[in-house]
């Protein structure tokens, strides 16, 4: 009998090329590793907003440093919401105020020249439950800000 009979059975412990790990609830000091759109192939092929990070340091979370994680948010329905989430980053990461994200800001920093590889910045992830139609649902928020000189 080999050695590895029954490998098909067992679920890897370690993430495997091309698996996303998304950011869970924790603190964070993150590297900025590549921000990106596009449109999800899934579903109702809503027009998404991504950003990779490594982690430079962590409280409380299931990764551990060097890690590379991953932040999506969607626009589908709420398209505020979205928005919001789009410009909260953006304005943490160039450390600029709202009035100065538009959307020609939005795309030059998803542009192949990606000028925010190497920004570093603070994320606080936590869940929320919303009560949606009588329904609880968590939902998790990320709060990003700027990381001081």
């Amino acid at each position: 009998m080999s050695a590895y009979a029954g490998i098909k059975e067992v679920t890897p412990a370690r993430k495997q090329a091309g698996e996303t790990q998304w950011l869970t609830p924790g603190k964070y000091t993150l590297e900025i590793a590549a921000v990106r759109d596009g449109v999800s192939n899934r579903g109702m092929g809503q027009p998404y907003f991504a950003v990779d990070f490594e982690v430079l340091a962590e409280i409380d979370s299931e990764y551990e440093i060097g890690d590379t994680v991953t932040w999506m948010t969607k626009r589908g329905k709420f398209e505020n919401y979205f928005l919001q989430d789009v410009q909260n980053f953006i304005c943490a990461a160039t450390k600029s105020p709202a009035s100065q994200v538009d959307q020609s800001v939005v795309e030059t920093c998803v542009g192949e020249d990606q000028p925010l590889v190497g920004e570093k910045l603070r994320a606080n992830v936590f869940t929320v439950a919303k009560d949606k139609n009588g329904e609880t649902k968590e939902f998790t928020e990320v709060e990003f800000k700027p990381l001081r000189d």
